[in-house]
């Protein structure tokens, strides 16, 4: 629901997640970690509730070859 308050917190501890990653990325000298780590979270948030959905690790896995070859480590 709008304005529910554990709306606020998740999206305060998903900021908090996305910021430390492009921290993160930007030490390993990551090319445009603040993006890098938007699209990784995507990837993690979509394998998470996909995992949920249909069992197993197999979109977790996917997500973590996308997650590789985005900051180039192929």
């Amino acid at each position: 629901m709008p304005g529910h308050p554990a709306r606020a917190i998740a999206r305060r501890a998903k900021a908090k997640t996305e910021s430390w990653l492009a921290g993160r990325l930007a030490g390993a000298r990551v090319t445009d970690a603040a993006e890098r780590a938007r699209e990784i979270m995507l990837l993690t948030e979509g394998a998470m509730a996909l995992t949920l959905i249909h069992g197993g690790r197999d979109y977790i896995d996917a997500a973590a070859r996308v997650a590789k070859q985005l900051v180039g480590r192929r």
